[in-house]
């Protein structure tokens, strides 16, 4: 019992461990793909857009993403053995190129807005001076930095969405930790940083706009930045949980480690029939079997071929029938 129980917490705490890199590898990511876009047109993010992703965002979710307990049960199924590996892999690089992806067509499609111009103290977008003075207009400080403009504002909406997405994404519950809505801090965190988001987004207020130095968008635009934070969360949540965890997952590299073994499948069920069609479409990522790297793995495939494994017995132990007048067994061993 104790043995399981440390059993179950190790486990838990090396996906933990491959979870919490992943989010911190993607955060790295999607701030340097945000800060490349920008630096396109001589802009970048702002001193306090950089303080509330670091501080705001991604402190409080790696402090709480990784509280999840461990799953009640011990199963049979193996966690990865380390960070290079197939499914740690195609999860970091998939969610990368989504992330690349979902960026780059906002930065692209704003500028095809019918509103668009290249962004000015003057620029009102939004008819918020229509009771202003011409003389107030011309008092506005000038943003040498070339900060605020409608492409920053756009990405830093994405981006800080993106963080909270791939948070999620990552935070993997069973087989070896409990699912992550149980995780309350951790649900505590990312709902109230998507409602504080979605807040300044769709109602902005001029204070927490000018501390993080966004500029306001017409409401059709937040619209179809919403829409496009919708999408890339469904793109991401299909990718991690259904082509990975189901089809690469179970049947790439699971079936390459039975191989390995020389462990026989079970019997198909009605997961397993479709699994199976998807195996069919899926043969060619996998065309010949990888030879395996670790020693034991080596004689573990080696014995499942010798024909003399397991050993055959060279003598054998017989008892004759007790004789009548005696009350104990004859042991015969014969040469």
């Amino acid at each position: 019992m104790l043995f399981a129980c440390l059993h179950r917490e190790g486990r838990a705490a090396l996906i933990t461990s491959f979870c919490v890199f992943k989010f911190m590898a993607l955060y790295s990511i999607i701030q340097y793909i945000s800060v490349i876009l920008l630096y396109s047109i001589f802009s970048n993010l702002g001193d306090f857009q950089f303080l509330f992703i670091d501080i705001g965002i991604i402190l409080l979710i790696v402090f709480t993403m990784s509280l999840n307990p461990a799953w009640k049960e011990l199963v049979s199924r193996r966690p990865p053995s380390g960070l290079i590996s197939g499914p740690l892999l195609f999860s970091v690089l998939t969610q990368i190129l989504i992330c690349l992806g979902f960026q780059t067509i906002t930065f692209l499609w704003v500028k095809r807005q019918p509103w668009y111009e290249v962004w000015t103290p003057d620029t009102d977008v939004c008819n918020q001076f229509g009771h202003l003075n011409v003389s107030d207009l011309n008092d506005t400080e000038v943003d040498e930095h070339n900060i605020q403009n409608f492409e920053n504002t756009s990405l830093f909406y994405i981006s800080s969405f993106q963080y909270l997405i791939v948070a999620i994404v990552f935070s993997k519950g069973k087989p070896f930790r409990q699912p992550s809505y149980k995780n309350y801090p951790f649900v505590l965190s990312a709902v109230s940083l998507y409602f504080f988001l979605l807040f300044i987004m769709f109602y902005p207020i001029e204070g927490i706009d000018d501390f993080l130095e966004i500029v306001c968008v017409p409401f059709e635009w937040r619209i179809r930045l919403f829409l496009i934070i919708v999408v890339n969360a469904a793109v991401s949540v299909l990718v991690e949980t259904f082509i990975l965890d189901i089809v690469l997952w179970k049947l790439a590299f699971s079936r390459d480690k039975q191989a390995n073994y020389g462990v026989t499948p079970a019997a198909p069920t009605p997961q397993g029939a479709t699994d199976l069609q998807a195996d069919k479409c899926l043969s060619w990522l996998c065309p010949r079997r990888m030879m395996a790297k670790a020693r034991y793995m080596h004689l573990a495939q080696e014995l499942s071929v010798d024909p003399d494994w397991p050993p055959k017995p060279t003598t054998t132990t017989e008892a004759k029938p007790r004789p009548e007048n005696s009350s104990a067994y004859e042991i015969i061993i014969p040469s």
